[in-house]
């Protein structure tokens, strides 16, 4: 393995992954829910609500039956959307806000709702608020989503109570929701179908098994949690946290650390499936997972490439750059000729020094170390895996 260690400066010239949807959707389904939405949009405005990935949402599209717009007359002019059936607008705006705030009545939102929804880890977050703005009700994605949270802040924005009903929130003492413990960390569950167990063990007061040597989970304390575990607890599985790929298996609830960084070099021209195979593929090589992947990392000239971008977006991480003379002055193990030769440098290797950069950025006293060294796919693609392995390790 290749070391390098030294301070980095933040990477310039970077290429974005998509990123989610930044506005709350705010569904006023009568004329006094829709007073009630707009002093949410202005509260709203003044203190954003803070997500559970730690970004801020200040805005709040405020959407209405048309014949509600209609009855209220200038408002319209406010930026009211107005639409036909809220069943329908629903279904179609469902998947592009960050979070959805319902003002009208449970049932009406459940019916509309359940046929749209797919899993926690994927749902938005759906708060109900009464006409008059009351009680605000976590109805979905309470804690991996942060409709708890929103519940809370919508209620503290207009003065009135936060409905929680999720089972570790009704306990005063209880301990902290393990899919909330795991969001917090920036982890990826990977095996949700063994998370009610768990939870159900925590409430209980039963002790969970806990293998997470790269100490990814501070809060995940004992004696809630049995910590150095290698083995499941009778039928309470064992959570497993790690960069590492563990097949998975009915004793064993799976967390990915998205602590690896894949480095890329492309000829121009290749298509984003290539790429998206090739990361892959070195990564199922030497044993990692490929949900722990961070970050795609390439030099600054093929940041624009739409291969390189479009893998990105698939794999769902942030594309990388870095410039050419940052990298030539990177040691590797597989330095190219050709590569020095093309940007008017050393040899230097685009894929290994992109790596190693990368998981450098996010540890700057740490130590970035080649997991999988630079393999070349199809002639036309070189990846080359790192991690930056530091104190604490996560």
């Amino acid at each position: 393995m290749s070391p390098v260690r030294r301070p980095l400066r933040r990477a310039r010239g970077r290429a974005r992954a998509q990123s989610p949807a930044s506005a709350l959707a705010c569904w006023a389904l009568s004329l006094p829910g829709l007073a009630t939405g707009q002093r949410l949009v202005a509260a709203l405005a003044e203190m954003p609500w803070v997500a559970p990935d730690g970004s801020t949402v200040a805005e709040c599209r405020l959407l209405a039956p048309a014949r509600i717009r209609a009855l209220a007359g200038t408002i319209g002019e406010t930026g009211l959307v107005p639409f036909a059936r809220f069943a329908d607008a629903l279904a179609r705006d469902f998947r592009t806000f960050r979070g959805h705030v319902i003002i009208g009545a449970a049932g009406i939102a459940v019916r509309a709702l359940a046929p749209l929804l797919r899993h926690k880890s994927v749902d938005a977050p759906v708060v109900v608020l009464d006409a008059g703005g009351r009680f605000a009700v976590s109805l979905l994605s309470g804690h991996w989503g942060g409709g708890n949270s929103l519940a809370r802040h919508v209620a503290s924005l207009l003065g009135g109570e936060a409905i929680i009903t999720t089972a570790s929130d009704g306990v005063s003492d209880g301990p902290p929701p393990l899919d909330e413990l795991a969001r917090g960390a920036g982890l990826r569950i990977l095996d949700w179908d063994k998370l009610p167990r768990v939870a159900a063990a925590l409430l209980e007061g039963d002790a969970v098994p806990l293998s997470d040597p790269l100490s990814c989970l501070p809060g995940a304390a004992p004696p809630r949690f049995r910590r150095g575990a290698e083995t499941a607890s009778g039928d309470i599985p064992l959570v497993r946290i790690h960069w590492k790929h563990t097949p998975p298996g009915p004793g064993v609830l799976r967390m990915a650390a998205p602590l690896l960084h894949a480095g890329v070099g492309a000829r121009r021209g290749v298509p984003a499936g290539d790429i998206v195979a090739a990361v892959r593929a070195a990564l199922a090589e030497h044993g990692l997972e490929a949900a722990a992947l961070a970050s795609l990392a390439t030099v600054t000239e093929k940041a624009a490439e739409p291969g390189l971008t479009e893998a990105a977006r698939r794999l769902g991480v942030p594309l990388l750059a870095f410039p050419a003379p940052r990298l030539a002055a990177v040691a590797v193990p597989h330095p190219s000729p050709a590569a020095g030769a093309h940007f008017g440098l050393p040899p230097f290797s685009v894929c290994e020094a992109a790596a190693l950069l990368a998981a450098q950025e996010t540890r700057p006293d740490g130590l970035s170390v080649l997991l999988a060294p630079k393999t070349v796919f199809q002639g036309s693609i070189t990846v080359a895996v790192a991690v930056c392995q530091g104190e604490p390790p996560c």
